[in-house]
């Protein structure tokens, strides 16, 4: 009887949308427990033909945890011009990092989504891979506003006083104060 396999949905994304960066790319891949490599080189699995890309610019890492039965995942970063973008760390070098079922993955201009099936086979895992016409990562873009030059000018922060005020001797700056006696005793903190 055949075990059933942990999944890898893998969803990619390149924003020029040039069909060549992903004709290496097959629908399903069965792969051993060893290492599957993403890059450009001809030693990865999966080739995605990007110059941007590393030889081996990332691997999909499966290990089994202490106590489970299933399979887990890791993502490290192997390129070392180049990062990776996952759940909103940046990996450099050799740095990894532990997968979560569903995870938002950026490298090299290329979007990638991959969501864990377990499954409890120990010896192999399936990808399943599907190309995105559109977009899968959405990023907030911070914008420009003129908030600060609403501000009058001489208008003082709440909770600031202003050297006049304040003890001689005492830096008008009150969090550059700390350890210092305060004018009522003691030290203030």
């Amino acid at each position: 009887m055949e075990r059933p396999h942990t999944v890898l949905q893998v969803s990619l994304h390149h924003p020029t949308k040039d069909p060549a960066i992903f004709t290496t790319v097959p629908p399903q891949m069965q792969h051993n427990i060893s290492p599957l490599l993403i890059g450009r080189g001809p030693e990865a699995h999966l080739q995605l033909q990007l110059p941007r890309l590393s030889r081996q610019h990332l691997s999909l890492e499966p290990y089994r945890e202490m106590g489970s039965n299933l399979l887990a995942f890791s993502l490290k970063a192997l390129s070392r011009r180049g990062c990776v973008w996952v759940n909103g760390l940046t990996l450099r070098f050799l740095e990894q990092v532990r997968l979560s079922i569903t995870n938002r993955v950026t490298f090299a201009g290329v979007q990638m989504v991959v969501r864990v099936e377990g499954g409890p086979s120990l010896e192999d895992f399936v990808c399943c891979f599907h190309v995105s016409p559109s977009p899968l990562i959405y990023r907030p873009q911070a914008e420009e506003t003129d908030e600060w030059e609403d501000v009058p000018l001489g208008v003082a922060c709440p909770g600031f006083r202003a050297a006049s005020s304040r003890s001689p001797g005492l830096s008008p700056w009150p969090f550059l104060d700390w350890g210092q006696p305060s004018p009522g005793g003691g030290t203030k903190i």
